[in-house]
């Protein structure tokens, strides 16, 4: 086996065991729950965890709060959110709940270290104008005041929406003889993010963003590092706190028996913001405190970003994000068609030679320094580049893993119809027929590409499409339509640069035969 034929061997075997790597262990998993602890430790706030029970009180009531984007509920105990279902991102009748009913504490539920006030939080009811609120009309507002009073104790709780938004407001204030008191507090959002599941291949739990820059989730998360914002998040959706008038906020992830809270410190009066809804651009952009890193498409996302605005921006133009992700696929290989060319080339010329260096194989054989030798002044005779096939295609993977990772995350292919059973592009071909024509056309890329290696190494490399096809099953169809019409591009490709090389050589032919 020559020196060039194990580097391509090992390149291939490189770039898919990159792939499978990635997929299965490198994108983050969720956590395997662990036995009961109590949140962390907090010097200013007092410990709801000391309880064995947390019941409904008979008093409750719901306010209601209906906009375009979402339904949510209030209780007129706590103040805090109920359940939280979004409107428009229902896939096949199931409903997306950010947050659910149960759970040792509420989204939003607020704990305060003075022990008067916060038995006066549990026990005593709010008052409000209004339990069914209804803002269904373009840019509607609506300020929800919740006011609750004992003695000379007064708590004031303000949700500011408006409709068209995700994001709302919360404010609290606690007055004593009518002026202002600064009390510590703590606020929390889960467990996890309502009854959304772990998807495969994505991350379900808390986030942060720390130190302006850097993404850490769960454990990783510490409550004495600068965090501008922290959250919950599952693949396609978050429920994030972000602070309101400063950079930064005191703020931890904790781990109860039914599930992952977040929390974030205060002191009244308080003002945060709150992000409930997809992890879209869109969306998201108008939120502050660079929310949009939540969106994350790994390690090339400077790539994927700007691949993430070209497919929607195809999408505007032909209304389906299959015809989108087509149609994207042959602008990246009209880019680089000059790379693959010249790859293509490459291996053609090394083609050419493989007699020749199986004369030098069988002259050297068992001398390995003398056959490199030899077979570099073989190269250099026929000025064939050994690298010329294998440096085309490494510049080119970091455009394929940042279009991998958007087809795998981005929230635009989740529900987005392609054709006839292809009804989700964000899930499996439920027949496989796309998989199946993956590793087909992968099967004749193989056929039509020039043989630079042995006949033991071709045998080997031919479960390549057999692999791919059992591995790409399970992806989403958006990720295999991109594969399988990337293969389908490669096979024209190759046609076509076989008619302008032979042409060549017949225009070579007559020249010196001139």
């Amino acid at each position: 086996m020559g020196s060039y034929e194990k580097r391509a061997l090992i390149a291939i075997l490189i770039v898919t065991l990159l792939i499978t790597a990635y997929t299965y262990f490198f994108l983050p998993k969720t956590t395997p729950k662990q036995p009961q602890q109590e949140p962390n430790k907090q010097t200013t706030v007092s410990q709801q965890a000391t309880k064995e029970t947390k019941t409904t009180k008979k008093n409750e009531k719901l306010i209601t709060i209906n906009t375009d984007n979402y339904i949510m509920k209030i209780s007129s105990i706590n103040g805090a959110i109920k359940e939280l279902i979004l409107k428009k991102y229902s896939v096949q009748e199931r409903k997306v709940t950010l947050v659910k009913s149960t759970g040792y504490y509420n989204t939003l539920e607020t704990v305060f270290a003075d022990k008067s006030i916060e038995n006066m939080e549990e026990t005593k009811p709010y008052k409000v104008d209004s339990y069914n609120i209804d803002l269904t009309k373009p840019n509607q507002t609506y300020t929800l005041k919740l006011v609750k009073e004992d003695n000379a104790t007064k708590i004031v709780k303000t949700y500011y929406f408006k409709n068209g938004q995700y994001d709302f407001k919360l404010s609290v204030k606690v007055f004593k003889n009518d002026k202002p008191e600064h009390v510590a507090f703590s606020i929390y959002a889960g467990p996890d993010l309502g009854d959304l599941q772990k998807s495969k291949y994505s991350h379900l739990g808390a986030v942060a963003l720390v130190n302006n820059d850097k993404i850490r989730t769960d454990k990783k998360i510490k409550p004495d590092e600068d965090i501008h914002w922290i959250a919950l998040e599952s693949k396609y959706f978050c429920l994030a706190f972000i602070p309101e008038h400063s950079n930064s906020i005191e703020a931890g992830y904790t781990k109860l028996n039914d599930g992952n809270y977040i929390y974030a410190n205060f002191k009244t009066p308080a003002e945060i913001t709150i992000y409930s809804g997809p992890k879209s651009k869109e969306t998201i952009a108008s939120v502050d405190h660079k929310l949009e890193k939540i969106i994350r498409f790994g390690m090339f996302g400077f790539i994927g970003k700007p691949l993430l605005y070209v497919l929607n921006w195809l999408y505007s133009i032909f209304g389906n994000y299959g015809v989108a992700i087509i149609i994207l696929t042959l602008i990246i290989r009209l880019i680089f068609y000059p790379l693959s060319f010249k790859s293509y080339k490459s291996m053609k010329e090394m083609a050419k030679l493989q007699p020749k260096l199986k004369e030098l194989q069988a002259k050297y054989k068992g001398k390995p320094e003398q056959l490199n030798k030899a077979t570099m002044e073989l190269y250099k005779k026929h000025k064939v580049n050994p690298f010329g096939g294998c440096l085309p295609i490494l510049i080119q993977i970091p455009v394929f893993f940042a279009l991998y990772n958007v087809l795998l995350n981005a929230i635009e292919l989740r529900g987005a119809p392609f054709i006839l059973w292809i009804t989700d592009l964000s899930s499996k071909d439920p027949y496989y027929v796309l998989p199946i024509i993956m590793g087909l056309t992968m099967y004749i890329q193989q056929k039509l590409t020039p043989a630079t290696m042995d006949p033991t190494q071709q045998k080997i490399m031919m479960f390549m499409p057999i692999i791919f096809t059992i591995m790409f099953m399970s992806f989403p169809s958006g990720l295999v339509l991109y594969w399988t019409t990337n293969n389908l591009l490669t096979i024209l490709q190759q046609f076509i640069d076989s008619k302008i090389l032979q042409a060549q050589e017949k225009k070579l032919k007559l020249k010196n035969a001139g």
